[in-house]
């Protein structure tokens, strides 16, 4: 019964094949040349056709009489009649340059001479929210095509990738076309879902890359606030970012187009520029023909719009071109898409009083709206009947028009604490995707095959021989640049340190002899030794680890050690338990000190010491969870054994005599033992999150994070002098994201000591002050040309504002846009019990997050007293591995 079934299937799949004949087509001008990137749409059918480079397409048509438009950018649109009969055909239609006519729209430019294209966009603007959810479920058809072609590799990059952890040869894929089809229908539900079941699946792509699924749908939308990535010139707020021009308008019979210029304001990877074509009256998007380059990529983007019923106006060709030129890596790509809508349904229910009555509701199907909404309406319809939107109003309606037709999906995941990664698109391949014979293609494909593509169709059938891709495939795909820092052999693990996967959970790390050597300092010397950390996976969410060292300071001439232990218990909660112990020299300003690593490159090549380290003997705890989002404790716990340190060795490259390590006076140190306990807790409202693999990560807040630090020393032991006080702070901090290219950061703070009976330099109340040329620190929250070891007296307060653009000063230049980088200014107030007030201003430009470099002065009692520069690397953290 079965096979009777699947033969019936075959004999209705091949007659009606056979029923429909093949439409064949070149688009040229009127000198007889191919024009690119044209399309074809079929009315009756609803279909588009994206023609190639070549301005060839192809379709298969039943027998009837067809209305064909032929469009492309610069060109003036053409409608034919075609009658398909029981014979193939093949035409060639020409079109003509286009001739517009800009006159009449003249008149709407204001007395500031502002261009008429201001008005079009903001009510394109204004709308654009009606149009993304206007659609409430639609079935259609896609024939996707992609290809791919490196034309050069660096030999450097080659030897680095790894394509899915196999051994596959990059040199067999350059200057050779990577293709993809797919023939899929597709089922779309507002307010972002698509289900896209590919029914017919080629590909050359070698089997090594996992390429299993065939090629998405594009999902993104020009009417929504990003396309792609990138803001859209409808996004509310567009007239910040882009400059709109109006070049020509078309008068058509059914309707008039308006070709509007957009222009970015600046240079940069986030901005498109191009053109975007707008229907009057109706304020839809007939063509988007849009640019955008990045890091020596372009991407160019043509969007065609037809009216698949009336008053809707839906994407029906897609044509994505790319060129790539970055770091020595050079190629290029397309996507083209051509979608063929079977049936399309209105959400009746977004309708408003401002979309020009383009949708006859259904009276049937209205429902009573709530005084909240009617008020809304009201307000739309106000604005709607201007004929004239300033700016502001345009954004209003826009904000107003989304409040109105949003659908409350996509309001509670806006809302939601929660940020989940919807997966759009659902893809499900038909069994039989890959095993489609060529006559089956021959009857779906809707672009022609170039010589080189067939070509490399027929070295992948000759490889894996043919299309089907095994049931066993794996789901990840990656291409990745792999330096593989664990070396294969014992020795070279013993000699340069690597992992030992001891079983699946369990696994054991060693720094290796040629990691030896830790750090120099004028106390300590030079630190000699090893670090060895045993790592535990309990589950793939909870570890537990231990990490020993033990090192021999050559000029105190005694060993020093560590060990510290980490147990992640609660992912959900972010459950961290830390306890170390040791013998090792620490920072007097433990709390905001330099970083040891280079204070080492400063001791050893300049002289210089920064750090004023003392002889620690501790046992340290402590401990830190989500009581509630955004709602954090931290607590901990130490006792700590404290000695007077003083320098021992003076070795340095230049010979400088170096600077005493203070404090060396035992008078005025003397040997103590401190126990201190820390309880912190900090709450962020709102805080939003993701989940990933069942841990918790936060992710962003439009609120400030306010927190309090209460801080006590305790003397546990008798005959100790140990210190005793009680120390209080509040703070309030926050990073405010005011565009895509401008944020603004602050913190204040605050603190006084409630009691102190005896205190000692480790005690005191330090300020973060990056003291050498070199920082690891960034230049938002700590100051840059303070005297070391700032402290406070009973009380303090300190302020830090900054403000960080892509375009500042220097970037407004047009020559310099083409840059990556940004500038930032900074301000930092400082007030102590003890000191007069203190204000540092400065200036900084950063590359690409990976460093900054800045001048700065400073002001005591608003008099100039000081100058500097100072050169941030933040990357220097993840170098340096502290003990904690």
């Amino acid at each position: 019964m079965k096979q009777f079934l699947l033969f019936t299937l075959s004999c209705v799949i091949v007659t009606a094949g056979l029923q429909a004949q093949q439409l064949k087509g070149i688009i040229v001008n009127k000198k007889g040349e191919p024009v690119p990137n044209s399309t074809v749409y079929i009315y009756e059918i609803a279909k588009g056709i994206a023609a190639d480079n070549l301005g060839e397409f192809q379709t298969t048509l039943e027998p009837g009489t067809y209305t064909c438009e032929f469009r492309s950018l610069g060109y003036e649109i053409i409608k034919k009649n075609i009658i398909m009969g029981k014979e193939n055909q093949t035409i060639r239609v020409e079109l003509q340059e286009t001739s517009y006519m800009l006159k009449e729209v003249v008149i709407y430019a204001t007395a500031s001479n502002e261009d008429p294209a201001c008005r079009i966009m903001r009510k394109a603007i204004a709308h654009a929210p009606y149009y993304r959810y206007q659609i409430k479920e639609f079935t259609s058809e896609a024939y996707i095509k992609g290809s791919l072609t490196i034309d050069k590799i660096p030999g450097i990059l080659k030897r680095a990738m790894k394509v899915n952890d196999n051994n596959f040869d990059i040199n067999s894929i350059i200057g050779k076309p990577l293709v993809m089809e797919s023939k899929s229908n597709i089922h779309f539900t507002s307010p972002e879902t698509y289900q896209q079941n590919v029914i017919a699946l080629k590909s050359s792509i070698p089997k090594e890359f996992n390429v299993d699924k065939g090629l998405s749908i594009m999902t993104s939308s020009i009417y929504n606030a990003e396309l792609n990535g990138r803001i859209s010139p409808l996004a509310p707020g567009a007239f910040r970012f882009y400059a709109f021009k109006l070049e020509n308008v078309d008068y058509q019979p059914e309707h008039v187009i308006n070709k509007i210029k957009v222009t970015p304001r600046k240079k940069n990877p986030n901005l498109f520029s191009g053109y975007i074509y707008i229907l009057e009256d109706t304020w839809n998007v007939y063509i988007a023909d849009l640019v955008a380059s990045e890091l020596g990529t372009t991407l160019h983007y043509r969007i065609n719009y037809h009216q698949v019923q009336p008053s809707v106006y839906l994407p029906t060709t897609y044509d994505v071109s790319m060129t790539m030129n970055t770091m020595g890596v050079k190629g290029s790509g397309n996507y083209y898409a051509s979608m063929k809508y079977n049936l399309v349904q209105v959400d009746k229910s977004r309708n408003t009083a401002a979309d020009n009555e383009t949708v006859v509701p259904d009276e049937s199907e209205e429902e009573e709206i709530s005084p909240k909404k009617q008020k809304i309406s009201d307000e739309l319809e106000k604005l709607a009947q201007k004929e004239e939107l300033s700016t502001k109003e345009a954004y209003k309606m826009s904000k107003l028009m989304n409040k109105m037709v949003e659908p409350e999906e996509v309001k509670n995941q806006r809302e939601s604490l929660e940020i989940k990664d919807i997966e759009k698109v659902k893809m499900k391949v038909d069994t039989l995707a890959w095993k489609r014979d060529s006559a089956f293609w021959t009857n779906i494909r809707e672009l022609p095959l170039r010589e080189d593509e067939l070509r490399s169709y027929q070295i992948r059938d000759s490889l894996s021989g043919g299309d089907t891709i095994s049931e066993t495939s794996l789901d990840r795909n990656e291409v990745v640049l792999s330096i593989d820092e664990n070396p294969k052999t014992v020795f070279g693990k013993i000699t340069q340190g690597g992992v030992w996967k001891m079983n699946r959970d369990l696994s054991l790390r060693y720094g290796g002899l040629m990691g030896g050597l830790r750090e120099y300092n004028f106390t300590d010397g030079l630190w000699l030794g090893q670090t060895l950390s045993l790592n535990w996976a309990i589950d793939k969410n909870r570890n537990f680890s231990v990490s020993p060292s033990l090192h021999y300071a050559t000029a105190r001439k005694e060993w020093l050690w560590h060990v510290s232990t980490s147990l992640n218990y609660a992912p959900m909660s972010l459950g961290r338990f830390h306890l170390s112990a040791g013998h090792i020299s620490r920072d007097v300003n433990s709390e905001n000190g330099e970083s040891r690593l280079m204070n080492t490159l400063a001791a050893i090549d300049l002289g210089q010491n920064f750090i004023r380290f003392y002889d620690s003997r501790y046992v340290k705890a402590d401990h830190y969870i989500d009581i509630a989002n955004g709602l954090h404790l931290y607590s901990g716990a130490e006792i700590d054994k404290r000695s007077a340190l003083r320098n021992r060795t003076s070795f340095n490259f230049i010979g400088k005599d170096v600077p005493e390590n203070v404090p060396s006076d035992a008078t005025l140190y003397p040997n103590h033992t401190a126990t201190n306990i820390t309880v912190e807790l900090s709450y962020t409202p709102r805080y939003r999150y993701r989940m990933r693999e069942g841990q918790k990560w936060y992710v962003s807040t439009k609120y400030p994070t306010f927190s309090v630090v209460y801080k006590k020393g305790v003397n546990l032991f008798t005959d100790n002098p140990g210190p005793l006080y009680d120390r209080i702070s509040t703070s309030i901090s926050q990073t405010i994201k005011v565009s895509p290219f401008e944020e603004i950061d602050y913190l204040f703070l605050g603190g006084t000591f409630l009691s102190f009976d005896r205190l000692y330099p480790n005690d005191l109340k330090y300020f973060r002050n990056n003291q050498m040329l070199f920082t690891a620190s960034d230049f938002n929250r700590s100051f840059n040309l303070l005297e070391p070891y700032t402290a406070s007296g009973e009380w303090w307060m300190e302020g830090h504002l900054n403000y960080q653009s892509q375009y500042l000063f220097l970037k407004n230049l047009p020559f310099l846009q083409r840059f990556s980088f940004d500038e930032a200014v900074h301000m930092h107030g400082l007030s102590t019990e003890n000191r007069r007030f203190y204000l540092e201003g400065g200036y900084s430009i950063g590359f690409l997050g990976l460093g900054r470099v800045g001048i700065f002065t400073g002001f005591t009692d608003k008099k100039f007293d000081r100058f500097g520069v100072r050169l941030s690397y933040p990357l220097w953290n993840f170098m340096e591995k502290p003990l904690k």
